[in-house]
């Protein structure tokens, strides 16, 4: 049992150098703050506000300078990214994953740009097919780590899913990556410094041609799976079709990694998937739905729901006016924005006829696009262990959402160690899930069997 939880020496240095990361992102963003922060206009009227009362209303919605600073960054995307590079060109490769494009990149911990985490960074375009069975293009960045590999075997590819970025195409992780604004960079500079390549897909439609599907179910699973095909085809030292892979995500991440892995079997049976670990994932939408109805994450509700009318459900003529306009804003906006902006307002004043969004869930066709993103349902489940970390204090996706997940998996046979992190609220549990995964992919990588949880389950 110790073997499986002690910490070997390059997960201590990963730790410290993980540690020393969070620091100086801290002590950098100051300045930063300092000129940003007062400049920002996140909602009507906030930026007039004298500023003791803008701390109370941020205070109250769970916000600080630090993200105002960091969506005043975001904004300046549109105009320093290479939207070329994102522009689907008339003929698509034959084969998922094809690659159509790629170029170096850059990748900062930070908005002022002083930290770069060790390792080269290429920005690639690739085929996938989303839901609707329809070839697309979308996007991600590959990160070839500079550090040792001393576990046995070859060095593995870990593809990290990015939890919940925004709806909007500055939003996309590979355009955040050359702004040091992409809040994954933790997690990303975790597993480059213990050794490992990583691929961070960006999802169909963010960044790219069409409406970002949003927690689509078999949009973002083949999006991962593509990206680690695509990864394979660059001829990267080490990368290709032989390569261990592990998957990895929290939040929207970890619903597009169970996704992923529950898909690997059939869609793509040759990628040499060894382990997942799955944080936080919204497995059951309408549960997730429900926990966020008129909560300081209210407004992710725009974003599933325009999923859904991407997919041809009729949803933004159920709202009222002012709902109209909120969800329209949400489909261009950032995650912070759209927290600020839609934080704790009452969605039964957002409907044509009053009713909550957690009572439009039930509406046949809402009810049934949901359903069918559900993770998890008969006939799904991964060929590989899986470690579903969760807390059961998150104010997102409620903590039955992965624990169900868990045992639907066991009840299919799948190994599955259900861990239950002790930090409060969806975003500090998190940060705790960092080391937690490392330490993860530390024990699988060694060989190291995985103990389940289904017993206790």
């Amino acid at each position: 049992m110790a073997a499986s939880t002690a910490r070997p020496s390059s997960l201590r240095r990963s730790a410290g150098a993980l540690a020393l990361g969070v620091g100086l992102l801290l002590a950098g963003l100051q300045p930063a703050h300092a000129q940003s922060a007062a400049g920002s206009a996140p909602d009507d009227g906030f930026s007039e506000l004298p500023r003791s009362e803008q701390d109370q209303k941020l205070q109250e919605q769970g916000l600080t300078r630090d993200d105002l600073a960091r969506e005043d960054a975001l904004k300046k995307l549109r105009s320093s990214t290479d939207t070329d590079f994102y522009s689907t060109p008339a003929q698509l490769p034959a084969a998922n994953g094809g690659v159509v494009r790629s170029e170096p990149s850059t990748f900062y911990l930070d908005p002022v740009k002083l930290i770069k985490p060790n390792a080269s960074a290429t920005r690639i375009m690739y085929r996938s097919t989303n839901s609707k069975n329809q070839a697309v293009a979308t996007t991600g960045t590959v990160l070839q780590s500079k550090a040792a590999w001393r576990k046995p075997g070859p060095r593995p590819l870990v593809v990290l899913s990015s939890g919940t970025q925004g709806m909007g195409d500055s939003c996309a992780p590979s355009r955040q990556m050359a702004m040091g604004t992409n809040y994954e960079g933790l997690s990303l500079a975790g597993l480059i410094n213990a050794g490992y390549n990583v691929v961070a897909p960006d999802y169909i439609g963010l960044g790219t041609d069409g409406a970002h599907t949003y927690m689509n179910r078999v949009d973002q699973a083949h999006a991962v799976l593509d990206a680690v095909r695509g990864a394979q085809q660059l001829g990267m030292e080490g990368v290709d079709a032989k390569t261990p892979v592990a998957a990895v995500g929290y939040s929207q991440g970890g619903g597009a990694t169970a996704a992923a892995a529950e898909s690997a079997p059939e869609y793509a049976p040759e990628v040499q998937l060894k382990s997942a670990w799955v944080g936080a994932p919204p497995a059951d939408l309408t549960l997730t739905g429900q926990h966020i109805d008129s909560s300081l994450f209210s407004g992710l509700s725009f974003y599933v729901m325009g999923a859904a009318e991407d997919s041809g459900v009729a949803v933004r003529d159920r709202l009222n006016a002012e709902g109209q306009r909120r969800y329209d804003k949400a489909q261009d906006s950032c995650l912070v924005g759209t927290v600020l902006s839609d934080a704790l307002v009452p969605s039964e004043k957002l409907t044509a006829d009053g009713r909550s969004f957690f009572q439009l869930l039930g509406d046949p066709a809402l009810k049934a696009y949901l359903e069918e993103q559900t993770i998890g349902a008969a006939g799904r489940h991964p060929r590989v262990p899986v470690r579903i970390a969760h807390t059961v204090a998150d104010d997102v996706v409620p903590y039955q959402s992965g624990r169900r997940l868990a045992q639907k998996w066991c009840a299919s046979g799948v190994n599955v160690s259900m861990q239950t992190l002790a930090t409060p609220t969806h975003v500090g549990a998190s940060l705790e899930g960092i080391p937690s995964m490392l330490v993860y992919l530390d024990a699988r990588f060694k060989g190291i069997p995985q103990t389940s949880s289904c017993w206790r389950l």
